[in-house]
């Protein structure tokens, strides 16, 4: 994944979610505590020591409560990746039932069938990601998504778009998204680990315990779309799921 040691990581003064990206914008934020990272780069250091999944699960539950001060602000910071998420759950759903595919920008996904899978997931990518703010992360999310859950070596069906499948689909995206936004924020917490073999289990460990959580609540919650939501009512659907994700990580300790 190659995600560690990349920058120091946000400043406490940093605003809890950044302009372009809250999913409530116009709704006050509270003034950003001093700090609010220590406690959770503190337990991310010690499972990127060797603490394993115990000190994950701390740093997360620090990640919840302080770092991002709550299940009623963390959420607010995935405005784009609720959006695309939506655009992607509504477009495959389209083209496993055989339409059109079309994507926001006109593009005929249809016409992705047959090619390789990594080729597909790229233009679907393209397709979909919001431009600004979280592009890139969104955009390599969708990719690694739809390579992670369809065979790599085959080819783009749709008709092997089941709604299992779609689900795995959406449960790996939202996975990655937390996945690098959690390891962005931890910042140099990653230079606890003694050497690079500590810090690809330590992103191992911690990508399986995201999609744990991710898959228990969101699944539910897509499955309800899956018939016949539009994309506001996906998004919807999402922004509850991951309300619920910060509530049970809230709870660790």
């Amino acid at each position: 994944m190659g995600t560690s040691g990349s920058s120091k990581g946000p400043k406490s003064t940093s605003p809890l979610v950044p302009p372009g990206v809250d999913d409530e914008p116009g709704k006050p934020l509270p003034s950003p505590e001093g700090q609010r990272f220590r406690g959770f780069r503190t337990e991310f250091g010690r499972a990127a020591a060797g603490g394993g999944k115990g000190a994950l699960n701390s740093a997360l539950g620090k990640y919840a409560r302080d770092a991002t001060q709550g299940s009623t602000v963390g959420p607010r910071r995935f405005g784009p990746a609720y959006r695309s998420g939506a655009a992607l759950a509504d477009t495959l759903r389209d083209l496993a039932q055989f339409g059109s595919g079309l994507a926001p920008g006109g593009l005929d996904l249809s016409t992705l069938q047959g090619q390789p899978v990594n080729v597909a997931a790229q233009e679907i990518a393209r397709a979909l990601a919001p431009e600004g703010a979280d592009a890139d992360e969104v955009s390599a999310a969708i990719q690694e998504a739809i390579t992670e859950v369809l065979p790599e070596a085959g080819v783009f069906d749709p008709s092997l778009l089941t709604p299992d499948t779609l689900i795995q689909i959406m449960v790996e995206f939202f996975s990655r998204i937390l996945f690098m936004e959690i390891t962005a924020t931890a910042g140099d917490a990653w230079n606890k680990a003694p050497d690079a073999q500590h810090a690809t289990q330590t992103e191992a460990d911690l990508l399986e315990l995201i999609r744990v959580v991710v898959d228990k609540h969101f699944s539910p919650r897509l499955a309800q779309g899956l018939a016949n939501a539009n994309r506001e009512e996906f998004r919807k659907l999402e922004r509850q799921a991951m309300d619920e994700v910060w509530r049970e990580w809230e709870t660790l300790q």
